[in-house]
């Protein structure tokens, strides 16, 4: 359903533009920078895929290209058949876009008038296209408010409103890029239940592009992981996971707020400790997921450390690896909140 096939990208970043205010036929001095290189995928027909990486990692080039709003330098890129350059406008039919959805519709107009006009675009016109504007506002959960005007939406009733005008064409396929990117928790998990039970029941194929490995986790058929444009893995969560060269995370639990800066980079400099993978602040105290160095022999091990002196340690324990745990060790880094790399 979705193809890619070798597709690189790269662009032209400004490195130096004083010699334009010295003079005006001057032209900025530039450098290559390779958004996307090598990247092979392949979607199935009314299958979930997603595309995790931090910000940077190639995420949004991959999804405009796919789009037909970039071309490739290099590699052949199709949806539902077509080539995007070849046969763009046969695959702008097939496919909805949502890319930061809540800026993709009008705040001025209503729900239903917003959902009309983009029915209208796709030649759904008359009592079709109210018919059908109708029937989108039941499944984006927007009945209540289809006559409101959209400035009074909550950001997650944007947000699933922008789904619905994707979907207003009936499109075999659909390419969300970061669409739970700043909803509260509760507007996140909405939108994310939306998405598993609309998109698997119609037998929609979704490209779902995210920094955040639980939810992509918790969606996903399959996912590929990227970073500095390339593709580090790909396959089922489950597999993911089980690939993991690591079997010696532990999770500590402590008591408490702590600065978990600090104590990751004293950690770092413990004798039996490989890398600090994440330092959560929970209302709690504050939980930290390491992988060792070798096989810890008992919690002893652990909770002797000195640089856990003077902290309450409330629990320690081995872990599955998670998704996020596999990004780390295949890229050496992870992801803060907004999709920040950091390197471990």
């Amino acid at each position: 359903m979705i193809e890619l096939n070798s597709v690189s990208k790269s662009f032209d970043r400004v490195v130096d533009n004083s010699s334009l205010w010295r003079k005006a036929i001057s032209r900025p001095v530039t450098e290559k920078v390779t958004a996307i290189e090598e990247l092979d995928l392949s979607i199935k027909q009314g299958e979930f895929f997603s595309l995790l990486g931090p910000n940077g990692a190639g995420k949004t080039t991959t999804v405009r290209m796919i789009c037909t709003l970039l071309l490739p330098d290099t590699g052949f890129c199709s949806v539902a058949g077509f080539d995007t350059d070849k046969d763009a406008r046969a695959v702008r039919r097939n496919i909805g876009v949502s890319i930061r959805g809540e800026r993709s519709v009008y705040w001025k107009l209503t729900g239903r008038q917003n959902l009309e006009y983009f029915a209208n675009l796709y030649g759904i016109r008359g009592s079709s296209g109210r018919d059908r504007a109708i029937e989108v506002s039941r499944l984006v959960g927007l009945e209540e408010q289809f006559d409101d005007y959209v400035e009074h939406y909550s950001m997650g009733m944007k947000q699933r409103l922008a789904i619905g005008a994707s979907l207003i064409h009936r499109p075999s396929v659909l390419v969300l890029d970061e669409p739970t990117i700043g909803l509260d928790p509760n507007g996140a998990r909405s939108l994310r239940k939306l998405l598993r039970e609309s998109c698997k029941e119609h037998g929609v194929t979704v490209l779902y592009t995210t920094h955040y490995m639980l939810e992509a986790e918790e969606l996903s058929d399959r996912l590929a992981i990227i970073d500095k444009g390339k593709k580090v893995i790909e396959g089922e969560p489950a597999q993911i996971r089980s690939e993991s060269r690591s079997s010696n995370l532990i999770e500590i639990q402590i008591a408490g707020s702590v600065d978990g800066e600090k104590l990751s980079h004293r950690l770092r400099d413990s004798r039996i400790v490989k890398t600090v993978l994440a330092v959560n602040e929970e209302r709690a105290g504050t939980r930290i997921r390491l992988e060792s160095e070798s096989d810890v022999s008992s919690v002893t091990d652990i909770s002797s450390l000195p640089q856990f002196q003077g902290l309450e340690l409330q629990s320690i324990e081995l872990v599955r690896p998670s998704l996020e745990d596999v990004f780390v060790q295949l890229t050496g880094s992870r992801l803060t909140e907004g999709g920040i790399v950091q390197r471990v």
